[in-house]
C-alpha cells in the first residue's frame, strides 16, 4: 500500500502486525510549542524559503523540532537525528522505518503481519511520533536542497524533462501542472529520468 509523507511517496511493508498506540508523553523538550524565543532575523538565512519556516515554526511544531528550524535551515546531521528519533518512538508501538536518500521511508514491525492491516492506527501512530520530531524537517530539508533559490515547480521540472527526453518542445509548464495537481501525467512517471526530474530538476544532489 502506498502513502505520502511530504508530498514523496512511501511504502509499507508486509510484515507487521497493528498494536496499540502507546505512545509516551512528550517531555518538555519535546512538546508542541510556539515560536517562543526564536530570532527572526535568523530565519533570513533561508532566503527565499524564509516564510516557509516561519509559518513551520508559527504552526506550533514541538521545542525539539522548533530547535531545528529557527535558524533557518537543516542540515543533514540535524535531519538524521529526528529520522533517529522517529525510529525508536516507532519502536515503542512495534513498528520500525526505514528511510531512503530520496526522502521515502517504508513501515514494518517488530512483530509480524502487516501495517497495512489497519493503516489509520499505522498512521495514527506515525503521525504521533511525526508530531514530536519531525513536522516540517525532512520537507524542508529536502525541497530547500533540490530547489534553493525556490524557483518556479512547473518551469525547472519540465525544462529537467524536456532534457531528459521525457517530454518534447510542445509540452507545456501549464500542461505539467495541471497533470502533478491531478497525479495523472501523460509520460511516464516511473522512467528513472522522470523520477530523476522529480527529485533533482536542478541536478544539484542526486547522481540520475
Amino acid at each position: 500500500m502506498r502513502f505520502r509523507e511530504h508530498g514523496r511517496a512511501a511504502a509499507v511493508v508486509p510484515g507487521a502486525v497493528v498494536v496499540s498506540l502507546l505512545l509516551t508523553g512528550c517531555s518538555a523538550d519535546e512538546a508542541p510549542g510556539a515560536i517562543g524565543g526564536t530570532d527572526h532575523a535568523s530565519l533570513e538565512r533561508a532566503g527565499p524559503w524564509a516564510e516557509d519556516f516561519r509559518d513551520a515554526l508559527a504552526h506550533g511544531v514541538s521545542d525539539y523540532e522548533a530547535g531545528i528550524l529557527s535558524d533557518g535551515q537543516v542540515t543533514i546531521a540535524e535531519v538524521e537525528d529526528a529520522h533517529d528519533r522517529i525510529g525508536r518512538c516507532l519502536e515503542d508501538s512495534g513498528y520500525t522505518i526505514m528511510y531512503s536518500a530520496d526522502g521515502g521511508f517504508e513501515i514494518g514491525s517488530l512483530r509480524g503481519g502487516s501495517p497495512s492491516n489497519d493503516m489509520t492506527r499505522t498512521n495514527a501512530v506515525l503521525e504521533a511520533c511525526e508530531k514530536r520530531y519531525d513536522e516540517y524537517v525532512t520537507m524542508l530539508f529536502q525541497e530547500t536542497r533540490r530547489n534553493p533559490e525556490k524557483q518556479d515547480e512547473a518551469k525547472i521540472t519540465v525544462a529537467c524533462l524536456r532534457r531528459a527526453g521525457i517530454v518534447g518542445k510542445a509540452y507545456t509548464e501549464r500542461k505539467w501542472q495541471s497533470e502533478y495537481d491531478s497525479g495523472v501525467f501523460s509520460f511516464n512517471d516511473s522512467d528513472p529520468r522522470a523520477q530523476q526530474c522529480d527529485l533533482d530538476p536542478l541536478g544539484l544532489w542526486r547522481d540520475g
